[in-house]
């Protein structure tokens, strides 16, 4: 068994700190989609309040991620999964982080450039003032962060549960896959 038994509790402590606000995120933009009208803009405050929290923790978690690499996310693999399920592991992590990186910058693209500003819970960070010398290309930035934002959206939503399910699979298989990413358990055992 190559690797440690567990994440280290920073790469723990990061997963949970993102988990929650990305989740919140899918969340609020699924209900407002199905919410009548007069509470749409309600739920969207809400979902871009959960995108700029996601943001301010996923920033420090992939510059973590990246300058500890080799050492605290460098786990043993699960007895008994194939290569193929590490493979597919592999796949649905990384593809998280593009999702975790991708949506909130075009969360905020779209908000500041757009001129409307980026929500956060009780307050508003105002976006860039429109001037006749800018309005064509801060327009143009926010459609297409809207466009790129819409796009993975749709598809990327899907990995949350994928992640999840999978999570769940190993568990019932015997895998102590929480323990693995657990912040509460204390020093990572080797």
């Amino acid at each position: 068994m190559s690797g440690a038994a567990a994440y280290s509790l920073t790469a723990s402590w990061f997963h949970w700190a993102v988990a929650l606000p990305l989740v919140g995120c899918v969340g609020t933009v699924l209900k407002a989609q199905d919410a009548p009208k007069e509470e749409k803009g309600k739920w969207m405050f809400r979902h871009k309040s959960l995108g700029l929290l996601t943001a301010g923790v996923v920033a420090p978690r992939v510059a973590y991620r990246i300058m500890s690499s080799s050492t605290a996310y460098n786990v043993a693999k699960l007895e008994g999964a194939s290569g193929l399920e590490n493979i597919l592991s592999k796949i649905v992590h990384y593809s998280l982080y593009g999702f975790m990186l991708v949506m909130p910058a075009t969360g905020i693209a779209m908000g500041y450039y757009g001129g409307k500003g980026l929500p956060f819970f009780y307050t508003t960070i105002p976006g860039i003032v429109k001037t006749d010398q800018n309005k064509a290309s801060t327009g143009a930035i926010a459609k297409q962060s809207f466009q790129i934002h819409k796009q993975v959206g749709v598809y990327g939503k899907y990995l949350v549960p994928v992640h999840v399910g999978a999570a769940f699979v190993h568990f019932a298989r015997g895998h102590r896959i929480f323990f693995r990413v657990n912040p509460f358990r204390g020093p990572s055992p080797h």
